[in-house]
């Protein structure tokens, strides 16, 4: 069995329906990254989305007034 959904090996994986079995969605990361890589990619996102979310909360206050 390929993953936890018991498909077996069909292949259907790499069109996105399907998650490995250590719980990672498929190209989400380039496969060959170290820890400290990702750690450092996932903090970038994290204060991305952080900035982001900060004004979208700015703007639904605007818009509630």
């Amino acid at each position: 069995m390929c993953c936890e959904c018991g498909c077996g090996s069909q292949g259907h994986h790499y069109e996105g329906r399907h998650r490995p079995f250590m719980g990672r969605p498929f190209m989400e990361f380039p496969p060959l990254m170290s820890l400290e890589e990702e750690v450092k990619t996932l903090e970038e996102l994290k204060e991305t989305l952080e900035d982001r979310l900060s004004k979208v909360n700015k703007r639904l206050e605007a818009l509630k007034r």
